[in-house]
């Protein structure tokens, strides 16, 4: 099949730590998103990673992580300039087993 996405992440410290998960609009909601997080808890298990951690913002993905099994670990407002802000989350996923 054709690629529609894409996970960029890498291990360290006994975590994997996804940078960037990136599926185009029109291919969302057909669990892509979903695949390449699944195969890169495949990939961190394999590494003997004890975790998964990762940043997002309320607008994007908090909800599709926590169905995944991740939970918000610290969250903080980030200064974009000129009076405004986002709310960041950064969110982890423990692998046991």
């Amino acid at each position: 099949g054709n690629h529609v996405g894409g996970l960029w992440g890498k291990c360290a410290y006994d975590w994997l730590f996804v940078d960037l998960l990136a599926v185009p609009e029109e291919y969302r909601g057909e669990n892509h998103g979903k695949a390449l997080m699944e195969r890169a808890e495949e990939i961190a298990r394999a590494n003997d990673c004890v975790g998964m951690w990762l940043d997002t913002f309320e607008f994007q993905a908090r909800g599709f992580y926590e169905k995944l099994g991740f939970q918000v670990i610290r969250e903080e407002d980030i200064d974009i300039g000129n009076g405004f802000y986002m709310n960041d989350f950064v969110m982890e996923k423990k692998l046991t087993g």
